[in-house]
């Protein structure tokens, strides 16, 4: 009897055998017009699939190389910066903005429990200039309240980034109703590189 391996992981996850056929079959340049159409239909049905008008930014990284990026890109080294954290994942935020030089405070829940929209209320400071946070935290099971936290947010000079990549699909996100600033998915498969993308709101 012949048996096939499953993956039972957050990421790299499985892939149908059609989706490994398709891919073993792409020969398209990525310099060609047949490229560009493909590419910007992708950017088009992203957008739908989050629910944003707004840029959709594609990476061949990680997630973590997005989280990067939503660091490299939004401060600057002595920045304040508050990171919502219950889990490893919250703990790579602080750990990323630390080693860019960011100023970090970090408003935590014990593994397992999730931080309140009215706990973010007490920490957050004029001064922070990014918050930090997850939608869900794949390491505990937790789901962050992001749509309350957005609303504390609203009105106010800091920016919200969420990393959506285990959440995304899976949980409801309305990131132009919010008021996301910028979100993150991602896709794992392990027999190609990562995907991740970066959803940006005006």
């Amino acid at each position: 009897m012949i048996r096939k391996g499953r993956l039972f992981t957050p990421g790299p996850t499985q892939l149908l055998p059609s989706a490994q056929l398709a891919m073993a079959g792409a020969t398209m340049h990525h310099r060609t017009a047949e490229f560009r159409t493909l590419y910007s239909k992708v950017l088009a049905d992203l957008k739908n699939f989050v629910g944003t008008r707004n840029d959709v930014v594609l990476f061949t990284a990680s997630g973590t190389g997005a989280m990067e990026a939503a660091v490299t890109n939004l401060t600057s080294p002595g920045d304040k910066v508050l990171v919502v954290t219950a889990g490893k994942f919250g703990e790579r935020w602080e750990s990323l903005a630390r080693v860019y030089g960011c100023e970090v405070e970090s408003l935590k829940a014990p593994y397992g429990q999730t931080v309140t929209a009215q706990q973010v209320r007490e920490k957050l400071k004029p001064e922070h200039k990014v918050l930090y946070m997850q939608g869900t935290e794949s390491s505990t099971g937790v789901r962050h309240d992001v749509e309350g936290i957005a609303r504390v947010l609203k009105g106010s000079d800091t920016l919200l980034v969420v990393d959506a990549i285990t959440g995304l699909g899976t949980t409801h996100f309305d990131v132009d109703g919010w008021g996301v600033d910028v979100m993150i998915g991602g896709s794992q498969s392990r027999d190609g590189p990562a995907r991740a993308g970066l959803f940006r709101r005006e």
